[in-house]
């Protein structure tokens, strides 16, 4: 008797761990209410993160902010987007920083200030997770 609530002590358990760690929220990617931009690709949002566009592609100059170096929703955001690791990506602006041939995002901390950040900016772009979604930016893009 012992033995069988045990068994389905650690089975309920098994299942409950592996539940809550398969829900991952999903990324969003936001711009300002007023930007002329109905949503946007994959494609061009890597180019924009990595500094090779400085434009939307309706022509309207963009603004791009980034989540804190090292936070989870960066590492999913980079990998999801253009499949690349912290570490490939901190190559990445190193060349570039040295070349001087790109500037990187502006690095804002937290889902709340991207938010505001990009709500006050006219033609900007962010990312937070979904759960802090809110009326006051525009959705581009869901990343699942």
């Amino acid at each position: 008797m012992k033995l069988s609530r045990k068994l389905f002590s650690v089975l309920a358990l098994v299942f409950l761990f592996t539940l809550v760690s398969s829900v991952k929220a999903e990324i969003v990617v936001i711009t300002n209410k007023t930007t002329k931009l109905h949503g946007a690709s994959l494609d061009e949002l890597g180019k924009l993160y990595l500094g090779q566009n400085k434009s939307f592609s309706n022509g309207q100059r963009v603004a791009v902010a980034d989540q804190a170096i090292g936070s989870e929703i960066r590492r999913q955001f980079y990998k999801k987007v253009l499949n690349m690791t912290e570490k490939e990506l901190s190559r990445y602006w190193a060349k570039r920083k040295f070349t001087r041939k790109f500037k990187s995002p502006k690095i804002i901390t937290g889902d709340l200030a991207i938010k505001q950040w990009v709500a006050l900016t006219p033609n900007s772009l962010g990312y937070i997770d979904s759960k802090s979604l809110d009326g006051s930016v525009k959705v581009l893009l869901i990343l699942p």
